[in-house]
């Protein structure tokens, strides 16, 4: 028969494996975050900065006076508006915004475009204009978060005059 001491081992060591992964997770999290450039919600450079990396951009204001990053990529004019701010700053939400000077898209092509799509919305103005959005979370974000949106918004940028604005036409 074995002791207590003995039977305990087995258990203790266990106990202790379990302990390690959770620690060992937490330090790697901990450290993934240290990694991830953080951009201060006031930090319009830095998102102008991410923008430029995909094409021509500038920071302007818009009449309120909030902050709004216009830009060109690929030929494709669009504007980062910073939403929900107070006064001028501490903004919470991004509004990346395009718009076409095309008015015979109809309603059922952008029906089918955003049943179609997880993350932009579009839709017509009064002037039967369309836009498409595509809208998040200013709170946490990194360099790279950011740069992960410029890419979705590259990405939409590109298929929505191929898949709604040229279909218009046919």
């Amino acid at each position: 028969m074995l002791d207590r001491s003995t039977r305990r081992l087995p258990a203790v060591l266990l106990a202790a494996a379990f302990l390690a992964v959770p620690a060992g997770s937490a330090a790697f999290a901990t450290e993934a975050r240290a990694n991830s450039h953080p951009i201060d919600r006031n930090d319009f450079a830095a998102v102008l900065d991410v923008a430029k990396g995909y094409g021509e951009a500038e920071l302007t204001r818009t009449e309120s006076g909030d902050p709004v990053v216009a830009g060109d990529i690929n030929g494709a004019a669009y504007q980062l508006f910073f939403l929900d701010c107070r006064k001028n700053r501490d903004c919470r939400t991004l509004n990346f915004y395009a718009i076409w000077d095309t008015a015979d898209v109809s309603l059922d092509l952008v029906n089918r475009w955003n049943a179609a799509g997880a993350y932009n919305k579009a839709y017509l103005t009064e002037d039967g204009m369309p836009v498409i959005e595509l809208n998040a979370s200013n709170t946490d974000l990194t360099r790279e978060r950011l740069s992960d949106l410029f890419d979705r918004w590259t990405v939409t940028l590109a298929e929505f005059p191929r898949n709604v604005l040229d279909q218009a036409g046919r």
